[in-house]
This record gives structure tokens, sequence and C-alpha cells, in this order.
């Protein structure tokens, strides 16, 4: 039931262009988040070469999805936005977080080497639950009026997929594999409880804002979906 809202809503969204364009914004502020913030690819402080390289491909990437995002936002000829930090989905993580890894030239090699496998467990869980976003997002972009917004999701869910695989890999190439399990699994929960809320927020701008252009069925469910969530928030762990 939950897979069948999701498609529904995210097929109303790339069918009315202000409103794909607000989506299409959350993902471009995620892609521009590490250039706003000091704790996100630490490259300079770290002497892994391999993991260096990987996420100097993984930033070159992120900087292409800019580029191709704001493409797909002036075909819709809709404004790029640049979001208040508690709308973009990194940071939002970030505060369900509890172990910090900002990396800094005090730290030891082995404070280092544990803040950059939260880094990347952090990545891991980020991009996983964008990349779920983005396989339904673009099934629903053939509803789009603009061709290319489904070329750019299905350019940029491929690079995700990728990001997802070596940031996994890097966590237990660089921990125990029991210290890299209990890594993973705070950053699950941080995600799962950063989704929620997230999704709650973004979801009650949806019905609210754009509630004259959206099915009013499909708006009343919507509704109905946004203060599950919020009930989710206050009583679920």
């Amino acid at each position: 039931m939950i897979s069948i809202i999701k498609k529904n809503l995210h097929r109303d969204i790339c069918k009315i262009p202000e409103l794909h364009a607000f989506v299409l914004n959350l993902y471009l502020n995620g892609e521009e988040y590490p250039h706003k913030v000091n704790d996100y690819f630490p490259i300079e402080l770290i002497d892994e070469p391999e993991v260096v390289g990987l996420m100097k491909s993984h930033m070159m990437d992120e900087d292409r999805h800019v580029k191709m995002y704001k493409k797909a936002i002036r075909k819709l000829d809709q404004p790029i936005i640049e979001l208040p930090m508690i709308d973009i989905y990194n940071h939002v993580i970030k505060n369900h977080t509890a172990e910090s890894f900002h990396i800094t030239k005090e730290d030891n090699k082995d404070i280092r080497i544990r803040k950059l496998a939260n880094f990347m467990a952090h990545l891991h869980f980020l991009e996983k639950r964008i990349s779920h976003s983005l396989k339904i997002h673009l099934d629903a972009c053939t509803y789009s009026p603009v061709n290319y917004t489904e070329k750019v999701v299905g350019r940029v869910l491929n690079d995700e997929n990728r990001h997802v695989e070596y940031t996994k890999n890097a966590v237990y190439d660089l921990l125990p594999r029991a210290q890299a399990k209990n890594v993973m699994t705070q950053h699950r929960l941080a995600e799962c409880r950063a989704s929620r809320e997230f999704s709650y927020q973004q979801l009650r701008k949806v019905v609210t804002q754009y509630k004259h252009q959206l099915p009013k069925f499909n708006r009343q469910l919507y509704s109905i979906s946004s203060h599950i969530l919020e009930w989710s928030i206050k009583h679920v762990d």
C-alpha cells in the first residue's frame, strides 16, 4: 500500500511542472550540500589513497548532478531555489546522528579512521535512501511534459547505485567487522528517524502549498499519510 501511494505521489508530482521543480530542487540542494559544510569529503585529512580516489570521483559526480538538475528545472521553466538547511535531507540525517564525523587536524590516525568510517556509513544510508526515491521518481518522469527530466534522473540514479556500494565496502574495509556493524546500525537508525521527519515535512508542504493542483482524492490520501508520519515521529523510536 505504501509503495502504491509513493508511486501515485511521484506521478502527480511529475505532471505539475511547479511541483516537479519543487522536488528536483530538493534533490539539487542535497547534491550541493557538501559545498556548504566543513565535514563532507575530508580528502586533505585522510591517508587512505583508495578511499580518497573514490571520494574524488563521488564529488565529481555530485557536481555534475548539480548542473543536470539545474538544467532540468530550467527546462520546466521554474526557478532554482537555495533551500534552508532544515529542508536538506543530509542535514536532517546529521541532526539524528549521535557521533560526529567531522575530521580535524588535531585528530590522531585512529580517530580519523573512525570518523571516516562514520562518514562513509552516513553517506551509505543517505545514498541508499536517495537511490530508492529516484527509482520511484524515474518511473514517474514518464508523466512529465519535459523528457529531459527522465534522462537526468536515470543518469543520477546510476551514479547513486555506485555510491551506495562503495560507501558500504569502505566502512568494512576501515574497521574491524564488529565495529563496522555497530557503526552501520547507528547510521541506519539515524537515517530511519530522519526519513520519517523529512518525509512528513515535505509531504505537508505538498498537500498545503499545492492542494489546488492535486486530484482531490489523492490529496486527501497524502494528507492522511502525512498525519501517520507525524504520529510515527512522536511514538516510534
